[in-house]
C-alpha cells in the first residue's frame, strides 16, 4: 500500500480557492435563474433584494450599491417601475430626489429568492452540524477586513 502524504499548506489553499470558486459560480448561476425568471437583470435583481432589506432606498443608493453611473440606475428604475415591480415616491429629504419602494409583484421577486437561498442554507446547514452561520459571518468579516486592507 502507497503512503498518502499530507497536502503542503499551498495545496490546501488551492483547494480553498477552488471551492470557494466554485461557490461565487453557482450563485451567479442561481442569480442569473432567477432574474430570468423575475424577468429582469441580474442587475434589477440585486437592487430590489437591496430596497426589500432597507424598507426603501434612493436612486444613489442603489447606484453605488451596484457600481453603475445615476444613468444606467434610472434607466433600470424606469424598467421595473413600468414592469410593476417597484414605485418611486417623493423624498421628504430631499425635494428634488425619490424613494424606492417595492411593490407587491417586486415583494413576490424577493420572496421567491429568498426562500430559495433559504431552504439551500438550511439543507447545507444540516449536513454539515449547524456551523455554517459561523463560517458564514466569519467568511463576511474576512471579505471586509480584505477590502478594506486592498483600498489602503
Amino acid at each position: 500500500m502507497t503512503p498518502v502524504t499530507p497536502a503542503a499548506p499551498d495545496d490546501d489553499a488551492a483547494d480553498l480557492m477552488a471551492a470557494f470558486t466554485a461557490v461565487v459560480r453557482a450563485n451567479a448561476s442561481l442569480v442569473n435563474q432567477l432574474s430570468a425568471r423575475a424577468g429582469v437583470h441580474e442587475n434589477a435583481l440585486r437592487a430590489l433584494v437591496l430596497i426589500s432589506d432597507t424598507g426603501y432606498s434612493t436612486p444613489t443608493e442603489v447606484a453605488g450599491y451596484l457600481g453603475l453611473t445615476s444613468g444606467a440606475v434610472t434607466n433600470m428604475i424606469d424598467r421595473m417601475s413600468t414592469a410593476g415591480l417597484l414605485e418611486r415616491a417623493p423624498n421628504p429629504n430631499d425635494r428634488r430626489g425619490s424613494l424606492l419602494r417595492l411593490l407587491p409583484t417586486g415583494d413576490d421577486v424577493v420572496a421567491d429568492y429568498r426562500q430559495r437561498y433559504a431552504a439551500m442554507l438550511r439543507a447545507v446547514d444540516g449536513a454539515h452540524g449547524g456551523e455554517l452561520h459561523e463560517v458564514l459571518n466569519d467568511l463576511a468579516t474576512s471579505l471586509y477586513q480584505q477590502a478594506a486592507a486592498a483600498g489602503e
